[in-house]
This record gives structure tokens, sequence and C-alpha cells, in this order.
């Protein structure tokens, strides 16, 4: 699949590459073509005003005039009334035959280019007043293009040259960028692989579970719900358990197509930390651990109240798992000079050193035994690192093996301007 990809992702760059070049080399010939042709047409219209300088036009038909030596490419001739040519300067330029064609060509007063005898011309005609004329009607500007079919010819080479160059340079080019273009989609594919794999191991089990456990009770359809209570309470704690991991799972796949939305508003932080110390003091008694709080008055939050309560319910249910009896876990919450500092701590077994840059990854579980006993997913964190990068925030753990677990939460004091 990726190869297909690979050769397509070439071709396109490869081609684009090679149309912007061929475009820039066109617009280059262009340009140095408008320019050239400027360039003779400022000689001829100089050549004009030199013309309607002389008084006396017959001056011109003398090839050592000074003021013709100076144009080497260019030629003047002379017609009268009836179309006969008088004469050109220098002499014998053209010869009879090539002048008189030149008759019909130079109709048209504004400079133009004509081909005489497979030779390119930049022509151009001038009407001569009676009065001065000495029988002269009429006089042709003719500029020679040699040199400037020689500049196009070796632009038109050279061009020629860069667009063979630039087709092996837009294929390695291509070949590179392609190359750099599948990295993100293959850490994608694998990312999508990876979690699409531990996502059916995770669903597979509890689904085995209420599968055999329900094929239990078939065999036995005329015994009572008490004698088979403790199936049907191993069904109904497995299906909890696949509930909340495709919730879970709902929200994680909603975080990466940015489908769900942030809803903040200011909020008391202060109130919601002791309501949720409350809520797990509860549970907490069940295993004679101590919940203590160092919470600032009056601390408020400008945040989704509901995803900083998933937040917590997260952190504090973790706490709760991997905190053994008579252990203890502390709630904190106060300013700081630019943020609003949340912190969860607990003096349970705490996370090996190796585990600690991976205890974000979706599905990862340092102890997978221990944590599928304590009804884990693996989801937990990085739901909670989604929720506080959302709201610009950042999240930090320490932990040292059998001491304890530290989470620090920072958030931005005032709302941030997206």
């Amino acid at each position: 699949m990726f190869n297909i990809i690979r050769r397509k992702l070439v071709i396109i760059n490869a081609a684009v590459l090679l149309l912007v070049f061929i475009l820039i080399s066109c617009l280059l010939y262009a340009h140095m073509r408008y320019r050239l042709f400027h360039d003779t047409d400022e000689i001829l219209i100089q050549s004009q005003k030199r013309i309607q300088s002389f008084r006396n036009l017959t001056e011109m038909f003398r090839s050592d005039h000074p003021n013709l030596q100076q144009e080497e490419r260019t030629t003047y001739l002379f017609w009268d009334s009836e179309g006969k040519l008088l004469g050109q300067s220098p002499q014998q330029s053209f010869s009879e035959e090539a002048a008189n064609q030149f008759r019909t060509a130079l109709e048209q007063s504004p400079p133009h280019t004509v081909i005489i005898q497979q030779i390119s011309y930049r022509v151009m005609q001038i009407q001569v007043q009676q009065s001065s004329s000495n029988g002269i009607a009429s006089i042709g500007i003719v500029r020679n293009l040699k040199d400037v079919d020689s500049t196009l010819r070796s632009l038109l080479w050279d061009i020629a040259a860069g667009i063979i160059a630039s087709a092996v340079i837009s294929i390695m080019a291509g070949l590179f960028l392609a190359g750099r273009a599948l990295i993100p989609i293959r850490n994608a594919w694998d990312k999508q692989q990876r979690f699409v794999a531990d996502a059916s191991h995770e669903l597979r089990t509890p689904m085995a579970i209420i599968r055999g456990k329900t094929e239990l009770l078939l065999r036995h359809p005329v015994s009572t719900i008490e004698q088979e209570s403790p199936n049907i309470a191993v069904i109904l704690k497995e299906s909890k358990h696949m509930s909340k991991l495709l919730d879970d799972l709902l929200t994680l796949a909603r975080s990466d197509s940015n489908q769900l939305q942030i809803q903040s508003s200011r909020f008391a932080l202060d109130s919601l930390l002791r309501e949720l110390a409350e809520q797990f003091r509860l549970l907490a008694n069940t295993k004679e651990i101590e919940i203590q709080t160092n919470i600032q008055e009056s601390l408020s939050l400008w945040a989704d109240e509901g995803r900083i309560r998933q937040l917590l319910i997260i952190l504090l249910d973790n706490a709760l798992k991997y905190t053994a009896s008579s252990g203890r876990i502390e709630i904190s919450g106060w300013y700081q000079p630019n943020a609003v500092y949340i912190g969860v701590s607990d003096n349970g077994c705490g996370i090996d050193e190796s585990d600690l840059p991976h205890v974000f990854e979706r599905f990862y579980r340092g102890d997978k035994v221990r944590s599928r006993a304590e009804g884990g997913t693996g989801l937990g964190l990085s739901i909670a690192e989604w929720i506080v990068t959302a709201h610009g925030g950042t999240i930090r753990i320490e932990s040292k093996l059998n001491k304890g677990t530290k989470v620090e939460l920072l958030f931005p004091r005032h709302p941030v301007k997206k």
C-alpha cells in the first residue's frame, strides 16, 4: 500500500516541480523576447527621429554619413510616390529583388517583424513631407534581427537543458518529499493499527467472559437467580468494564477528530475539589485510606467544568486503586502568579521509572495483571492528557516505586485567546 502511495506522491511532486520550472522558463523567455524586441523598436524610433532631423533627405544616400555609421544593422530604403526604389543606405545592403520585397512588408507603419529570404527583420515605414522629400515619398527602416534571434536561440537551448536537468532534480526531489510525507502517514497508520489491536484485545476479554458465563447459565435453565447470582455478577461486572472501555474509546476517537468541543466558563474550582474529595472519601474509608485537602479559598478556573470533573475523577480513581490500606491521598489547589495549580498525590505503589515515559500512551499499563484486576483500561491518562492540552495546560507526573505518585496540573489563570 505504501509503495503505491509513494509512487503517486513521487509522480505528483515531480510533475508539480517540473511544471513550475517550465512555467518560470516560459515567463523568462517571454520577458527576454519582449525586452529584445522592445530595444530593437527603440532603435527604430530613434532612427525615425534622426531622419526627421535631416533638412535634405538626399544626404542620407551617402553611406559615410556620420549619423548613419552608428547603425551597423539598420538599413534605410527610399521610395518615390510610385513605389520605385530610389536608393538605400548603406548602399548595396540588399539586392533589388530583396529590397522590393520589403515594399509590401512596409505597408504597416508600426514596427513589426518580417522574414525575407529566411532572415528576420524588424521594420517600420515613415511618410515624408513633400517640402523636403526631393522625390522621396516614404522611407523604410529595416533592422536585422540576427543578434536577437541568436540570443533567443541560445536561451531556448539553455532552457531545454534546464528542463532536462530539472526533470532529474524533480524526480529526486519528489522521492525525497514523498519519503518525508510518508513519515507521518506511516506513524499514523502504525498508531491506528496498534490502537485497533489493543482495543480488540481489551474487548475480547470481557466478551469471552460474558459469553462463557452466559453459556453456563443456559446449561442450567431450571436454576434460580439466587443460585446463579455469582455468574450473573461476573456478567454485570464485565459489562460495566466493557461499557467504560467503549465510552473511553469514543471520547478519544472524538477528540482525535476534533468533534469534542470545550465549553469554557468561570466556575468555583475549590467547591469542585471539595465535592470530589467527599465523594472519594466514602470509597476510601472502605480501604482505610485517608484523603486530605489543601485547597485555597475562592479558587476559580476558566475551563469546561464537566471535563475538569472527568479529569479529576480519573486521577483520584487511579490514586485510590493503587494506594494500599492505611495509605494517604492529598488533593491540592491554589493560585500561582500566572496559573492555577492542582495536585493529586498518594503514597501508594508508585510507577516504575521505565514506565513513566509511556503512561500517557493508549492502552499502556506497566503492571497489566494488576491493572486488569483493578478494572483499568489503560486509557484514563490518555484522556486526562487530552483534557489538559485542550485547555492549554500542562500535566506532569512524578513517581517512585513503592513510595507514591504525584500528578501536577497547571492551567492558565485567565482565558486563552485562540
